[in-house]
């Protein structure tokens, strides 16, 4: 039943039948722990009574019982309030009765051997005993006091504690709707957002108040989140608008080249073997795309798996040694060369390494074709540097280069070849091992890359 209820209503009774037992259970432990302590406190007061008698038949040197009789008047001066007095012989008969409030059939006289304590009751009252051996004689001295006003005390004490219990209850109840009132305010204020955000779009926020508290921070984090999300659409959107642009010009190219063989270049070669040329040109751009777009995508979906620690300069000088002998006519120095190491597929380490390695090649310029290569350790951080010399980047366009199908010079990077998704698959690789990449450029003086991993 409980569990079809709202939340508010949920929290509003869990948090009453806590605040209630925690009440109860605080009474019931203040009611037991008062009860232990009035009935402490009555047996010290008789235990000092009995010390008072024991000293005074001493200090009159009594040893018979008829001895005993002539002090009655004492007994009974001493003797408290709802109490009885009585000092038994060895056959358990009593000697010297005096009483106050306390009838003597109320208790049946017993003799004992050792100091005992006993609660009986006779009828509505609660009678505290207390017994202990005679030393002048053989016999026994009981002590019997009736604890109704103590009862009496106890029982309004607790006619109290179910007083404020039921207004602790109620109060509990109107307390418990207030909590779940304001816990329920930011969680109602997301609810209302959602609801915007299927009618207006993502660009609706919850409204966060200044408490810092963890509905707060629940509220900022579901904004980061909504953020977050409005940019990846946003980056999809950028994505597929762009994709379908790389797409169509090859496939116009192609659907040109195709038409004008339809028409008229069937029967002359010359034609026909200028326009398979070029639309084999257009179906390699395109199978090295789809490549690339597909590269991408699996960067995206593969989660990343422990792995063993990689020599950087291992892997670094493999890579270059390929690119020496494919681009003889480049000089690549590695400049700094440190022995690290960090946890990364060797696969990707590779990937990474040509495909920054293949960007500083192809904008170089012709009168410099030097790359230079810096691996070494810093601050707890595996730092990679690729540096060339070559066009440079402007200042405008750095914070796009990362961005999918992005190209500074667009007419020379499809002349190459480029798709604009070299530095994504790196960058996405990277931030999968923790790492960072960034660039440092000048326009006509050359670009560097720096990459950082942790040190394994």
């Amino acid at each position: 039943m409980i569990k079809k209820l709202p939340i508010k209503w949920k929290l509003t009774i869990w948090s009453s039948l806590l605040l209630s037992v925690l009440f109860i259970s605080y009474n019931l432990l203040q009611y037991l722990v008062m009860e232990k302590w009035i009935v402490s406190y009555e047996q010290q007061n008789m235990r000092h009574q009995l010390t008072e008698m024991e000293a005074f038949l001493k200090e009159k040197s009594i040893q018979t019982p008829s001895q005993l009789r002539r002090y009655e008047s004492y007994f009974a001066t001493i003797n408290e309030k709802n109490q009885l007095l009585r000092i038994l012989d060895k056959t358990g008969e009593p000697i010297l009765t005096v009483s106050h409030a306390v009838p003597n059939d109320w208790v049946k006289p017993k003799n004992t051997t050792s100091l005992q304590y006993e609660i009986v009751r006779h009828g509505e009252d609660r009678l505290l005993i207390l017994r202990s051996p005679l030393t002048i004689f053989s016999g026994t001295i009981e002590i019997i006091r009736n604890m109704e006003a103590f009862d009496r005390f106890r029982d309004t004490i607790f006619l109290v504690m179910i007083a404020t219990g039921a207004g602790a209850i109620i109060l509990s109840l109107l307390g418990g709707t207030i909590i779940a009132k304001q816990l329920l305010v930011n969680v109602l204020a997301m609810t209302n957002t959602v609801q915007k955000i299927k009618t207006n779009g993502l660009n609706e926020r919850v409204p966060i108040n200044d408490t810092n508290d963890e509905l707060a921070q629940l509220g900022k984090l579901f904004n980061g989140l909504m953020d977050d999300l409005e940019q990846a659409f946003s980056q999809q959107k950028q994505f597929v608008e762009d994709a379908s642009h790389e797409l169509r010009t090859p496939l116009t190219i192609i659907k040109g080249h195709l038409t004008m063989l339809n028409r008229w270049g069937k029967h002359d070669p010359e034609v026909l073997n200028k326009s398979l040329q070029s639309s084999l040109k257009e179906v390699d751009r395109l199978i090295h795309l789809v490549n690339e777009l597909l590269q991408l995508s699996r960067v995206d979906i593969e989660t990343v798996e422990a792995t063993e620690a990689v020599d950087v300069c291992a892997v670094l000088d493999s890579v270059v040694r390929n690119f020496s002998s494919v681009y003889d006519n480049y000089t690549f120095q590695l400049i700094r060369k440190e022995r690290v190491f960090v946890s990364i597929a060797v696969q990707h380490l590779e990937q990474i390494f040509i495909i920054l390695l293949d960007n500083a090649v192809k904008y170089s310029r012709e009168s410099r074709k030097d790359i230079h290569l810096f691996v070494y350790e810093e601050n707890g951080k595996v730092n990679i540097v690729i540096q060339d010399f070559g066009i440079g980047i402007p200042q405008a366009d750095l914070p796009y280069v990362f961005h999918r199908f992005y190209r500074v010079d667009k007419a020379r990077s499809r002349k190459q070849g480029g798709n604009g998704l070299g530095l994504s698959i790196a960058k996405r690789l990277v931030e999968k091992y923790d790492g960072t990449i960034s660039i440092e450029s000048k326009e006509g003086e050359g670009t560097k890359v720096i990459v950082t991993f942790p040190v394994k």
